[in-house]
């Protein structure tokens, strides 16, 4: 995956371009959001693992 950072250098969110996903990490919980072929987008979110 690829880390994004902002112009502090800290980390904003990850991409991973092949699978069309985005993974946010914030205060110990993790949104993922990917992205269809067909259009639609799914979200989850879960704990954050050590």
């Amino acid at each position: 995956m690829q880390e994004i950072r902002n112009n502090s250098g800290k980390l904003v969110c990850r991409i991973d371009k092949p699978t069309k996903t985005v993974e946010i990490a914030v205060k110990g919980s993790v949104t993922t959001i990917r992205f269809s072929d067909d259009g639609t987008i799914k979200v989850t979110n879960k704990e954050k693992t050590a």
